[in-house]
């Protein structure tokens, strides 16, 4: 066993540690992280020279830039990883680095989305079988009438669909009973075209049919602000949490909270150019945001704030991912 293998176990331990505290605090102590700069950077010097120090402060400027979807912290925790993966170059970024940060950005993305399901599977599920049969529907008028374009056209009305699915309960209430006449039409189709079903594969593209709208549905439910959010008291309120509503101050010393899916959020900020709101970015709220806040607690009684997931679970995730690619040379 090398030196560099040991330093990977040895970072292993330490993100494992980060980790735990992540989840509990969901803070990373700056311990952890000058422990790993302290191992990594002369290892990875020894093994790769000037490299290891470039890699470094390229990842470092790289996260910076990325910084609106990550911490602090897990700007450093990348950046003090970079020295030991500096073998393999990109433009001066480590690939294995790039490779990391796509990974714990992809599982941090996914998650939600999970949660997401786990809550409103029902009326999705529901809705997903409905889409899916107009979807097969459609497909087969433009198939015999050869319409171009059709398929875009097709998915626009999809997006269209979920999203006043989502909002609509009578439209939810009849989508749900039209959800039955999926198999319905699988045989319909079968008996009016047995050549096109074959040829197609239809019950195969409908099931594919399903699973993409369930990904769609699942997208524009986290747009249209369906995050797992708490309700917090004003004096609950703490540095970091990140706030779905926007509060307007007004001239009177009075105050306005409206409750804003992420597409409101970006609306409002392109229709107000005066900066008297708050509104949180991907850091949350600060000290003085809160401090800001408090001389309304007599006016506001509570505020949505989005669920945040602990980063760091993800970084270890994909930082093994990454070591057993290295090692089974797949990377």
């Amino acid at each position: 066993m090398s030196l560099l293998d040991i330093a990977y176990i040895i970072n292993f331990f330490i993100l494992i540690l980060a980790s735990i505290t992540d989840i509990k605090e969901k803070i990373i102590p700056h311990k952890y992280v000058i422990a790993m700069f302290l191992i990594n950077l002369p290892i990875g010097y020894y093994f790769f020279g000037f490299d290891a120090i470039i890699g470094m402060i390229s990842t470092f400027i790289l996260c910076l830039i990325l910084s609106i979807g990550m911490g602090g912290g897990d700007v450093k925790l990348f950046t003090a990883l970079a020295p030991i993966f500096s073998y393999d170059l990109f433009y001066f970024l480590p690939k294995p680095i790039l490779y990391m940060i796509a990974i714990s950005m992809l599982l941090v993305a996914i998650y939600p989305l999970f949660k997401i399901f786990r809550r409103y599977y029902k009326e999705i599920l529901y809705s997903s079988f409905y889409l899916a049969t107009v979807m097969g529907i459609l497909y087969y008028i433009i198939y015999k009438l050869n319409i171009p374009y059709g398929t875009i056209l097709i998915y626009l009305y999809i997006i269209v669909s979920i999203f006043y699915l989502k909002k609509n309960k009578k439209y939810k209430e009849i989508s749900k009973k039209l959800a039955y006449f999926f198999p319905l039409y699988l045989l319909l189709i079968y008996l009016l075209d047995k050549e096109y079903f074959i040829k197609n594969n239809l019950l195969l593209s409908s099931i594919i049919y399903i699973f993409e709208i369930i990904l769609i549905a699942l997208v524009v439910y986290a747009l249209a602000g369906a995050e797992i959010s708490t309700k917090k008291k004003i004096d609950e309120l703490k540095e970091g949490d990140i706030l779905r509503d926007v509060i307007i101050f007004k001239d009177n010393d009075d105050v306005e909270v409206k409750n804003l899916s992420l597409l409101g959020r970006i609306k409002f900020m392109l229709e107000n150019k005066e900066k008297n709101y708050l509104l949180c970015d991907g850091e949350g709220l600060s000290e003085e945001d809160i401090e800001k806040l408090k001389k309304y607690k007599d006016k506001i009684k509570e505020l949505t704030v989005i669920e945040t997931y602990p980063y760091v679970p993800f970084v270890t995730l994909s930082y093994v991912i990454i070591i057993l690619l290295t090692k089974l040379n797949i990377l």
